[in-house]
């Protein structure tokens, strides 16, 4: 059975410098690196793909659950859900 990809939504985890970012432009490049995961994973016909947006205050999960809503609503990903064992990440299921 192939593993989940999970994808780190935590600026650190994939940008070096943040100086100079405002809060708004932190929580868009998150957002730009959720997009093009799940996009990537529903072109490549993954079925599920997880995604950590940590804890912290609770504005980039707030953020990432609207935009998962729209890709429901669209009719490109059937669920999504904190995962069990971990509320900071969001497991997706894709739709096919």
């Amino acid at each position: 059975m192939a593993r989940v990809k999970e994808v780190d939504l935590h600026l650190q985890a994939f940008i070096r410098d943040t100086s100079g970012l405002s809060p708004e432009n932190m929580v868009q490049l998150s957002l730009k690196r959720m997009r093009e995961a799940l996009d990537n994973a529903i072109e490549k016909g993954h079925k599920e793909i997880r995604f950590i947006h940590g804890h912290g205050t609770g504005a980039l999960r707030e953020r990432v659950y609207f935009e998962l809503r729209a890709y429901k609503k669209a009719g490109l990903i059937e669920s999504f859900e904190p995962l069990f064992s971990n509320p900071a990440v969001v497991n997706v299921i894709v739709s096919y």
